[in-house]
């Protein structure tokens, strides 16, 4: 078996490499693998405080800030100023991670850019021409412009259990991080949906499904597709606003191997009949008559943030290196995969606050008392908070010993208790948060139609 850096780092352009990644810890594992002679690796987490915006409402803001000032490389800022000192002559190759993607760069060489009809197709209003296209079966779906009357189009798609609303600006960029969609399941729609009485936006509805948020994903290459290990979701409804916190991916056990059979259909799908290469991933509801879809990335995600940075770092090289038409060794590759998904002792979830109480400790040691986690400041702990400042506030990072996890091990289902206790100790904002939907109708009912808010989320 070759080792999996050799091979791929073979296959990268010779010459210098410029890479522009988000976290700093990333742009450090490109430059020991590569060198510093070749290569200049620069972290936007590590963007001067001057040049921050004061305020990113959420992760699609943070990813336009970051496509605006890799747009800046050519002028002034504070990207060209080391890029030029390292490539004045601008014949070095520029080399953007996903989920980097921006509309301007400069003028050096990109490697290994996306084919616009696949960024096309992570437009939620766009998304279900892309199922079809592939073969995948897929829940019935209304789109419109923001001058239809929601509940009225809420009423055709409902089956019973209420409605997703997502909604994309025309022309606007691609959304993350669940920005941009809205839930409901009796009553009107939530009133802080931006769209109404608006032509510049498009709307798509489809059925609330319940059942286990799931994460598809793996790497078309050029000869075949490597299905990665299917991810849970830890998407946790909030019933005050009827949006939802994001908060990452967790290993899934139950069902894998037929999740995995159905991950190699889709990229199959994608490979032979839209000419698909690269990392993918397709989130949906694993419901009581099987998987659903309801989004897809045509990029690698951050279902592998807790790897680390080594690994991640040359699974983002094979990705770049499939959208070129080269193909390193798959036995490589796939123990590469199986290194940066494996399923440890532990799991890792994230959120993002706007606050945190300047006064309260930064860490915390929790256990489980039954259902409940509470705080340990001595003697065993179940797993730690910690948060750290992040360009959008601050960051929680929860990690929790995978075993002692009550019920069985699934993570969405006990993550609103870890975000409570966040924010009593750690003094963060999230708020209130319930667990996913399920087969259970009444698991998550709205509290009360939610107030008007401004359009930022």
């Amino acid at each position: 078996m070759t080792h999996p850096g050799m091979s791929i780092t073979q296959l990268l352009p010779d010459g210098k490499l410029i890479v522009l990644c988000g976290r700093a810890d990333d742009a450090s594992a490109w430059q020991d693998l590569l060198g510093p002679a070749r290569c200049l690796a620069i972290a936007l987490d590590d963007a001067p405080s001057e040049v921050r915006p004061r305020t990113l409402r959420g992760a699609s803001d943070h990813l336009a800030w970051q496509h605006h000032a890799i747009g800046g490389l050519d002028s002034s800022g504070w990207l060209a100023e080391p890029a030029d000192a390292f490539d004045p002559d601008h014949t070095a190759t520029l080399v953007l991670p996903d989920p980097l993607d921006p509309p301007r760069a400069g003028t050096r060489r990109r490697f290994g850019v996306r084919q616009p009809a696949w960024r096309l197709f992570e437009d939620k209003t766009v998304v279900d021409t892309l199922w079809d296209a592939a073969g995948v079966p897929r829940a019935p779906s209304i789109v419109g412009d923001g001058t239809a009357d929601l509940a009225v189009l809420g009423t055709i798609v409902d089956q019973g259990t209420g409605v997703v609303c997502s909604c994309q600006p025309r022309g606007a960029g691609p959304s993350a991080g669940g920005d941009g969609i809205w839930w409901w399941r009796d009553g009107p729609p939530p009133t802080t949906i931006p769209t109404a009485g608006s032509g510049t936006w498009r709307v798509r509805l489809m059925p609330l499904l319940e059942g286990i948020p799931v994460r598809l994903h793996g790497l078309a290459l050029t000869t075949r597709t490597i299905p990665f290990p299917p991810m849970e979701l830890v998407t946790l409804p909030r019933p005050g606003q009827g949006t939802f916190l994001c908060a990452g991916a967790v290993p899934l056990l139950d069902g894998a191997a037929d999740l995995v059979t159905h991950t190699a259909r889709i990229g199959v799908g994608l490979r032979e009949r839209l000419g698909y290469r690269g990392g993918f991933s397709v989130d949906g509801i694993l419901t009581s008559n099987g998987f659903q879809p309801t989004d897809f990335n045509a990029r690698l995600t951050s279902a592998m943030e807790a790897a680390p940075s080594d690994r991640r770092v040359l699974l983002h090289a094979v990705n770049l290196l499939a959208r070129e038409g080269n193909e390193p060794d798959t036995g490589a590759v796939e123990q590469l995969a199986e290194e940066v998904f494996s399923i440890g002792t532990s799991c890792t979830i994230f959120g993002a606050a706007t606050h945190a109480d300047e006064r309260a400790s930064r860490t915390a040691s929790v256990r489980w008392d039954g259902d409940q986690l509470v705080p340990a400041p001595s003697g065993a702990a179940d797993g730690r908070l910690v948060i750290t400042p992040s360009p959008r506030g601050w960051l929680l990072t929860a990690t929790l010993a995978a075993a002692r996890l009550p019920g069985g091990g699934r993570v969405g289902p006990r993550a609103p208790e870890i975000f409570r206790v966040s924010d009593e100790v750690l003094g963060t904002n999230f708020g209130h948060l319930v667990a996913p939907f399920d087969t259970r109708p009444s698991t998550c009912l709205p509290e009360a139609q939610p107030s008007p808010e401004p359009a930022g989320r």
